[in-house]
C-alpha cells in the first residue's frame, strides 16, 4: 500500500531571512500527508531533497534558497 513515501520535517517561518538546521533523524515517514508507523529517517542514504509549500492557502510568496548543505 505504501510503495512510495517521504520523510518529512516541518518548521514555521518568520517571513524574514532564516537559517534552518534539520536533524535528519527527526524526519518522520509520511504518505499523502498521513504520518506512517515506520521508523524515522536513518540518515544513512539520501536520494532526493524536496521542498513542499503546504499551508492550505492559495497565496503569493517568494522562496529564496541560498544554500542546502548536508554535514
Amino acid at each position: 500500500r505504501f510503495d512510495y513515501y517521504s520523510y518529512v520535517y516541518s518548521f514555521p517561518t518568520s517571513g524574514n531571512w532564516e537559517s534552518v538546521s534539520v536533524d535528519l533523524t527527526s524526519m518522520y515517514p509520511s504518505f499523502r500527508g498521513q504520518r506512517l508507523n515506520f521508523s524515522n529517517f536513518s540518515a544513512k542514504q539520501i536520494q532526493q531533497i524536496s521542498i513542499l509549500i503546504a499551508n492550505d492557502k492559495e497565496e503569493e510568496f517568494n522562496l529564496i534558497i541560498d544554500e542546502i548543505c548536508i554535514q
